[in-house]
């Protein structure tokens, strides 16, 4: 069993690579599929802001045949049960012959706590607007940002300074280069405490819509 308070979130990972090449490291993420095509499908892992590490794979790609299905037709495990899952993934960061990063996986296990769930867009939709109550998962939501007193910084999504107003707290200061009310993606662990209020912890501001 992995312990899961050690693993570097892939963002960390990214931006400390150079301290950590050549290093046995866990990294968390979300594992997909890089393309459609037979030589472009290798494993990349992926965070909540689309960035990417390509992954070596360290089981088979494919289907199993048939034949080796053992007791009670149970195949051995592949690639195919981790993909599209949260996954903890130890392994060795290096770099390719062109200067890309790989992690050169050597284990890998599924991440089924609650807290790592990605949301998908049906329950980001609940979540911006009234309702979504107990939703805990990772995503982004689009909305304005606001002071609340002091430094406080608020995320509303919807119907600012209506009846039905919903927003979310962030664990982010105020800096000069944010500007208040304007449109702008936030990306983080988002908790829906009520029907109309929420936060939003590890937040990240997109700033290409700050």
């Amino acid at each position: 069993m992995y312990d899961a308070t050690r693993a570097i979130d892939l963002s960390t990972l990214l931006e400390h690579s150079d301290q950590l090449l050549r290093r046995i490291v866990t990294g968390r993420g979300h594992l997909r599929r890089s393309g459609d095509g037979v030589g472009d499908r290798w494993p990349v892992l992926e965070d909540t802001q689309g960035r990417r590490l390509r992954v070596t794979p360290w089981l088979p790609m494919d289907d199993f045949s048939p034949r080796l299905a053992g007791p009670g037709g149970r195949h051995p495990r592949g690639l195919r049960d981790f993909f599209d899952h949260d996954v903890l993934l130890t392994g060795v960061l290096e770099r390719d012959a062109g200067g890309e990063l790989v992690l050169v996986a050597k284990r890998a296990q599924v991440v089924r706590d609650l807290h790592l769930r990605r949301l998908d867009a049906e329950q980001l939709a609940a979540v911006a607007g009234v309702g979504g109550e107990g939703t805990v998962g990772y995503g982004a939501l689009a909305g304005e940002l606001i002071i609340d007193g002091g430094d406080q910084l608020r995320l509303v999504t919807a119907d600012r300074g209506g009846p039905c107003e919903v927003s979310f707290t962030l664990d982010v200061l105020r800096r000069d280069d944010l500007v208040l009310g304007k449109p702008i993606l936030v990306h983080g662990l988002i908790r829906k405490a009520t029907p109309w209020l929420g936060a939003i912890r590890r937040a990240a501001l997109d700033p290409a819509t700050s």
